[in-house]
């Protein structure tokens, strides 16, 4: 009887165990939640039920949705489907990709890069960790440093000064707001406005002339572009070559020498420091050593090219007059000389009739 009885309970507990199903497992559904009437059905890629044993007919189950990039869960889903399921990464680091799987910070592997000065995030860090994870400020704008924290424009808070003229920018401003946020052109040339925006030196497209000899600038150009981007050399003084570099009166190591009478410069100076920067006085004009301009004959005197003083003006011929080259010439033709002139004047004009 005994025996009976102990065969009816194992076979009783054979029957129990071979009608027990599996339960789905998260991420899968079936009709019934388990196995019972074949495999159970994966969610589509990037959703999750929110538990094992879920019973549905379609994916609509699957509410649960991916954690995002530089978050985690023991499932790699928001499994509470409500947000809070998935746990951030701490500041500066970011899982590889989404839906990742991890019940520590060990999986947060990635460290991010802090948004450069003019862009901002919510945690101030390249959050996707692929370079688009930081909002640049708004042209003429930035943050006032690195790693800026915010949501909005208003955080962008420094007004950046234009780039100057013979610099650019991807936006035409000082983008670090530093001064060092501008690219110079090379020298030689310049942009054609302040503002300029470009990334490569084919924006330079203004040539610039050297600075002439007396004077100089940083790059040995004229820097702007419109003839006041040298600086001339104080007064005696020049640069021993066109296109000086300096930024300093220094750089005029030249000592210039005083224009030689009978020549003038603007300055009085022999400008270009070899002679050839003053210029002869024309006929008819004299000068003194050092002079800016020559003096022009009176009283119809006249004088040789390179005259070096009134003395060199003389009476014109048929006149005489004081050597003190100033006084009126007086006509030199004596009255027996007009006579002779006169007959014969008179015997030419008998001759014709």
């Amino acid at each position: 009887m005994n025996k009976k009885l102990f065969a009816f309970i194992a076979i009783l507990c054979f029957l129990e165990v071979a009608l027990t199903y599996n339960p789905c497992e998260i991420c899968k559904y079936s009709p019934t939640g388990d196995d019972a009437n074949g495999a159970c059905v994966s969610c589509p890629p990037g959703e999750c039920t929110t538990a094992t044993g879920i019973a549905g007919s379609s994916p609509s189950v699957c509410t649960t949705k991916a954690c995002v990039q530089g978050y985690y869960s023991a499932t790699g889903f928001d499994t509470d489907g409500a947000g809070s399921g998935c746990v951030a990464c701490t500041s500066g680091t970011s899982t590889p990709s989404t839906q990742t799987v991890g019940i520590s910070q060990s999986v947060c592997t990635v460290t991010l890069k802090a948004c450069a000065k003019g862009s901002f995030s919510a945690s101030g860090f390249d959050t996707d960790g692929a370079g688009a994870g930081c909002t640049a400020c708004t042209a003429g704008t930035s943050t006032p440093n690195t790693q800026t924290v915010g949501t909005a424009q208003s955080i962008c808070t420094v007004t950046l000064k234009a780039c100057a003229k013979g610099s650019f920018s991807a936006s035409g401003f000082d983008t670090d707001g530093a001064g060092t946020g501008c690219t110079a052109c090379t020298a030689g040339t310049s942009t054609p406005n302040t503002q300029t925006a470009g990334t490569a030196q084919s924006i330079c497209t203004v040539t610039l002339k050297a600075c002439a000899k007396g004077s100089f600038s940083a790059s040995g150009f004229d820097t702007d572009g419109a003839g006041t981007g040298c600086t001339a050399c104080t007064a005696g003084t020049s640069t021993p070559n066109t296109q000086t570099v300096g930024t300093g009166q220094s750089v005029c190591s030249v000592t210039l020498k005083a224009c030689a009478a009978g020549s003038y410069s603007a300055s009085g100076l022999d400008t270009d420091g070899n002679g050839a920067g003053c210029t002869q006085c024309a006929a008819n004009t004299y000068s003194a050593q050092s002079a800016t301009s020559c003096t022009s004959c009176t009283n119809n005197r006249t004088s040789p090219a390179g005259s070096t003083a009134v003395t060199a003006c003389v009476c014109p011929s048929g006149t005489t007059g004081s050597t003190d080259g100033v006084s009126t010439c007086s006509d030199n033709t004596t009255s027996g000389q007009k006579i002779t002139v006169f007959v014969s004047l008179i015997f030419i004009l008998m001759s014709l009739f």
